[in-house]
């Protein structure tokens, strides 16, 4: 929250995914803790359920930030939230690394300008920053970074004993990480005209 309003925008990948793995991770080991301590002595698995947790969570994290562009009914509603909310997300980073010196400048100038609400000033902000995040290859980075955090849950989870905990870790896994089929043809998204024009 801090980073919102502070006057320097810089953000590396690095910053981004600390700030997943303080923000979003621990939410992730105090289910999964509460839950191997009811069932018997948490101990052996501490150190376990930590980086456990820190890779889902990440992991999670990042999905969500790629959802923000698909303008999901899970927890966004319009395309680009998190870009007239001036979050600080890791596509922001690998943006902000990925891009040429003067398309990074724009970006920034874009994020210091932005509107904060929805209007057609925003939706030409996200438009514009679409572009660059694209110019910067940040989803395909976002992905692959995704499978990466993934693929470290899993190894935590194949070492696991005994095999019913191990089963459980591959579900959460599986359903916490899950990933919807792509869409043949993404929907249009809808403007801020748009919006008003239903009223």
């Amino acid at each position: 929250m801090l980073w919102r309003d502070a006057a320097d925008k810089s953000l590396t990948a690095l910053d981004a995914l600390k700030i997943y793995a303080l923000k979003t991770a621990p939410a992730f080991e105090a289910a999964l803790y509460s839950g191997i301590r009811l069932a018997s002595s948490a101990e052996p698995y501490e150190k376990m359920i930590a980086e456990f947790s820190k890779n889902v969570g990440v992991a999670f994290q990042i999905l969500n930030d790629l959802k923000d562009w698909d303008g999901d009914s899970d927890n966004k509603l319009v395309v680009g939230q998190d870009v007239l909310s001036a979050r600080p997300t890791l596509l922001l980073a690998l943006a902000l690394e990925g891009l040429p010196a003067a398309e990074k400048e724009e970006l920034l100038s874009l994020l210091r300008e932005r509107p904060r609400v929805r209007t057609e000033q925003g939706d030409q902000t996200v438009a514009r920053v679409r572009q660059l995040f694209d110019r910067a290859s940040v989803f395909a980075k976002a992905d692959k970074l995704v499978e990466k955090f993934r693929a470290k849950a899993e190894a935590l989870a194949d070492e696991v004993e005994p095999v019913e905990l191990r089963e459980l870790l591959y579900y959460l896994v599986d359903s916490v990480l899950e990933r919807p089929a792509p869409a043949p043809e993404p929907e249009p998204v809808t403007t801020y005209h748009q919006l008003q024009m239903n009223r």
